[in-house]
């Protein structure tokens, strides 16, 4: 019963909390143009303090371990998500109803998964010990992980402001990312041991990877959302490495498999011009 309760607190959250990034998507179109700026960073701001608190409050309604770092990963990675959903909800309003309904069920189902993920990690911390639905959650680490991050890259290159500012946010978000992913690989039996510098150097690299693919396709009139596309595929070749570094199995079939997808998306942003 207490897991079926678990379960429906996620399912209202998750539905709550997207219905609120529409809702104020709405109030932000509708807004006068000359403050749009000033609107649009104040409800990204509220988007993430209400989304951190109400993670938190969820997650910790029976108790459970506590950190500095828990607490980070826990809030943080619910509240980039729905901010990303509130900015695709902006910066493409004339999407059909259907396509904007397809899309928010699309980003409930991805956000639900991401609190029971972190809740998986939670108890797996608590216990110091691995449990059996812990494998089936590090499975889906890299999908959602992904799924965030598109979200998230094609809303920030559409905002208006400056090209390094932009760089800068993808960067920290990758890097964030790839610290998490680190993050929920430390209780696998599995894998190699690596100390907090050397995991720390790999996810800053990677990260730079990351904003050097945006540096790329700033001389590139390529559309946003493709740019991003584009950019999110960099992001999955890190997520790619750093998963098979930590599981001691990188092959050059795995790394070139990962470079073949970066160049097909790469190709596309140039291609297909806006």
């Amino acid at each position: 019963m207490k897991l079926n309760l678990k379960k429906l607190r996620f399912m209202v959250l998750s539905f709550a909390l997207i219905a609120l990034s529409y809702f104020l998507s709405s109030k932000c179109i509708s807004s006068d143009s000359a403050l749009h700026n000033l609107t649009l960073t104040k409800y990204i701001v509220l988007l993430g303090i209400v989304t951190v608190l109400s993670s938190l409050f969820v997650q910790y309604v029976e108790g459970g371990d506590s950190s500095i770092k828990i607490y980070t990963f826990v809030g943080f990675t619910p509240a980039l998500l729905v901010v990303g959903t509130f900015m695709f909800f902006v910066f493409y309003p004339n999407l059909s109803i259907l396509l904007k309904v397809a899309a928010a069920i699309f980003y409930m189902v991805l956000l639900y998964t991401l609190l029971l993920l972190n809740n998986v990690l939670i108890v797996v911390k608590s216990r110091e010990v691995s449990i059996p639905v812990y494998r089936v959650a590090v499975n889906w680490v890299q999908i959602v992980l992904l799924g965030v991050s598109i979200t998230n890259f094609t809303g920030i290159l559409r905002i208006n402001i400056q090209p390094l500012f932009q760089l800068a946010l993808i960067i920290g978000i990758s890097l964030f990312h790839y610290l998490y992913l680190v993050w929920v690989y430390s209780n696998e039996q599995d894998i190699r041991q690596v100390k907090a510098y050397e995991a720390l150097v790999l996810c800053i690299s990677f990260a730079l990877l990351v904003g050097w693919s945006v540096f790329t396709t700033l001389f590139f009139p390529a559309e946003s959302f493709l740019r991003g596309i584009f950019i999110a595929s960099v992001f999955l070749l890190g997520l790619g490495y750093i998963q098979l570094y930590l599981k001691n199995s990188i092959s050059k079939k795995s790394i070139w498999n990962y470079l073949l997808i970066v160049m097909v998306f790469f190709t596309i942003a140039v291609a297909f011009k806006p």
